[in-house]
């Protein structure tokens, strides 16, 4: 016998000594002998345990060895099978230091499933535990039980707090032998969720209830789907919250409307005072938009600074009204204790339940898409949903794919409209126009898919395409017709990156052009953010000689510093001024050519259609003009074929 062990040998209980690295048993007691199957501790030793252990067992022995490296003992039932009898038993489980300084695993069984008795369940060793007659009466409660709640439960009944769920249960415990649930229960003295395990003892026809106290788990459940449904920064519902609501009730609603709220002006407030200031503000909102909705809708954080609020229409007769009233709340200025008084507006977007949609999830979407409407049209004002809208973001999303797939074929064609020098009354080069024609949309017009380019950043890849085309157009013309045109490509705020002049400097080697015929157009709004970014590029751009065009002058926001500022060579007047008939139209050409004159820059007018816009610009002196009058825009092949002319020769 193992000396180090032997003090165990006297105890009544089942007791052995288990090597997890080996998987075999060291030693036993007398008792366990039985348990095993064994017919001696020298059989019992000899064998190996592993050769039947599934990898779960392996895994949940390995996280034993670790609970008792750090001094934590385990109490569980165990179940095992020796010579193929499947055998379950109450175990304690707890470490034990091997001679080798390992840690091996010390076994005592304090009952086995098939010797339970009456005793095993009043044992102050066991967990909470009853026992009813087969009336339901209480019998007996273990003392785990009375210390902790006391000694006040009389049946089954006031137990499951139901007479006949106790006479259900005491049927099913008959029939069955056992039964398993979860359940809040009155312990006498108060409401505890259980996970009941319960045992019909046929020799007394008694009902044996095994109990394990989950209230504080139930506890920690509601407070994760607490969580889980509401926002962390406001305490509002949160988009899984509001949506588990409303759908919860979908059934038996009454007819709803859906506002998807949406606050103007709050990125300019993270922007200049930070996200704990934003942070602030969105509380403080939340706080007002309760104070509104009160009792008479559901009101949820959407995410960002968007809202969404549920009203049912037998509480909010005129859910239009009501947005109105919300947009006046939030138009109140709001008072934050480190900045002051900050302003700000909301659009909001409204859908039905049922006229709209059925759905939540659609309902969300119709009311995103009206409040993005409510946008367009001015912001801080409400919109209701109308198919309109659906069929607009499914072009949109159409023309996305068919747009990325365009890319990846590259199908699109450049046209080239003529631009004239008025002085030499000459060619003097071309505003390279993308074109898309696809197979199953038709032609699309470059307004509906160049802001979709730029909204997705497609625009940088596309905008390189046409940089390349151009270029090699460039080259066609100089080699084959010894042309040497200028050639203006449209450029978008986001192709404004460090990359960008490294890129066109290789295209102009690439195709052996000058950098003096490669001009880069760009609109005043181009300037708007980032400015010195925006800068940066320019200069770059300018310092390899190309030449760079302000486009649409007159109807963006840049100030006259920006022409002095800014590396641009030529301005070109928007087309509206041209085509005005109005002498504040006149005023604007004229002051136009005046400053850029005083600034040495050149001027280009746009949208030229007729023989009298073309005069009064001569008289003016404009340096280039361009518009249908002079050139349509045109693909490469119909210009060669026209031997470069222009749409009236004799005008010019």
């Amino acid at each position: 016998m193992n000396r180090s062990f032997s003090l165990f040998e006297y105890l009544q209980s089942p007791v052995w000594v288990f090597d997890i690295h080996q998987k075999r048993i060291l030693w036993a007691n007398s008792a366990a002998l039985p348990l095993w199957e064994a017919t001696c501790r020298e059989e019992l030793v000899s064998r190996d345990l592993s050769r039947d252990m599934s990898e779960a067992v392996n895994a949940v022995l390995d996280s034993y060895l670790k609970c008792f490296e750090e001094g934590e003992t385990v109490k569980t039932w165990w179940y095992f099978s020796p010579n193929n009898i499947l055998k379950k038993a109450l175990c304690y489980f707890s470490g034990i230091p091997l001679k080798d300084g390992r840690i091996g695993m010390l076994v005592e069984v304090i009952a086995e499933e098939s010797s339970l008795r009456r005793e095993l369940a009043f044992s102050s060793t066991s967990n909470l535990a009853l026992l009813f007659a087969e009336d339901g009466e209480l019998v007996s409660a273990n003392n785990t039980f009375t210390h902790a709640f006391g000694d006040r439960l009389l049946s089954l009944e006031g137990f499951l707090g139901d007479s006949q769920l106790a006479l259900e249960w005491l049927a099913k415990a008959k029939t069955e032998g056992n039964l398993k649930t979860k359940k809040l229960c009155w312990t006498g003295k108060n409401h505890h969720w259980f996970s009941i395990d319960g045992k019909w003892l046929t020799d007394k026809h008694q009902l044996l209830l095994n109990l394990v106290n989950i209230s504080q788990e139930k506890e920690q459940l509601q407070k994760a789907k607490y969580n889980a449904e509401h926002d962390f920064l406001t305490g509002l519902l949160n988009r899984r919250g509001i949506t588990n609501a409303i759908t919860e009730n979908q059934n038996n609603q009454h007819p709803y409307s859906l506002l998807f709220l949406d606050i103007d002006g709050f990125k300019m407030v993270n922007d200049t005072y930070g996200h704990a200031i934003g942070d602030k503000l969105l509380r403080a909102i939340a706080i007002r938009l309760k104070d509104e909705v009160k009792d008479d809708g559901l009101l949820a954080r959407f995410g960002g600074d968007e809202f969404i609020i549920q009203v049912e229409h037998r509480n909010i007769r005129q859910p239009s009204l009501f947005a109105q009233k919300l947009i006046r709340a939030l138009n109140r200025p709001f008072h934050l204790k480190e900045v002051g008084e900050l302003s700000i507006g909301c659009s909001i977007g409204t859908s039905d339940f049922p006229t709209d949609a059925k759905d939540i999830e659609t309902l969300i979407t119709q009311a995103d898409m009206a409040m993005h409407r409510a946008k367009l049209r001015g912001r801080n004002r409400s919109h209701h949903f109308s198919p309109d809208m659906a069929d607009a973001l499914y072009r949109k999303m159409t023309l996305r794919h068919h747009l990325t797939l365009a890319l990846e074929a590259e199908a699109f064609e450049l046209y080239y409209q003529p631009i004239v020098d008025m002085t030499t009354q000459q060619l003097k080069g071309f505003e390279a126009l993308i074109r898309w024609h696809d197979e199953e949309l038709g032609q699309v017009s470059p307004a509906e898919f160049i802001p979709l380019a730029e909204e997705t950043g497609q625009i940088v890849p596309l905008g390189k395409w046409i940089l390349k085309t151009a270029c090699k157009q460039l080259s066609v013309w100089r080699d084959k017709f010894g042309k040497g045109f200028i050639m203006s490509v449209n450029l978008s705020r986001a192709q404004l990156q460090s990359s960008l002049a490294p890129t066109i400097e290789s295209l102009l080697l690439r195709y052996n052009i000058p950098p003096s015929q490669l001009a880069l157009e760009l609109t005043e709004s181009t300037m708007l953010q980032e400015y010195d970014d925006a800068k940066q590029c320019l200069d770059d751009l300018a310092s390899l000689g190309l030449e760079l065009y302000l486009d649409d002058f007159g109807t963006g926001y840049s100030s006259l510093s920006q022409l002095q500022d800014l590396p641009i060579s030529t301005v070109k007047l928007d087309q509206s001024f041209v085509q005005g008939e109005h002498k504040g139209s006149q005023a604007i050409i004229e002051a136009t050519r005046a400053i850029c004159e005083k600034l040495d820059l050149r001027v280009v007018a746009e949208g030229v259609e007729t023989q009298e816009q073309l005069d009064y610009l001569k008289s003016c002196r404009f340096d280039y003009c361009q518009g249908y009058f002079l050139g349509r825009p045109m693909p490469a092949h119909e210009h060669e074929e026209r031997n470069f002319t222009l749409q009236h020769t004799a005008v010019v």
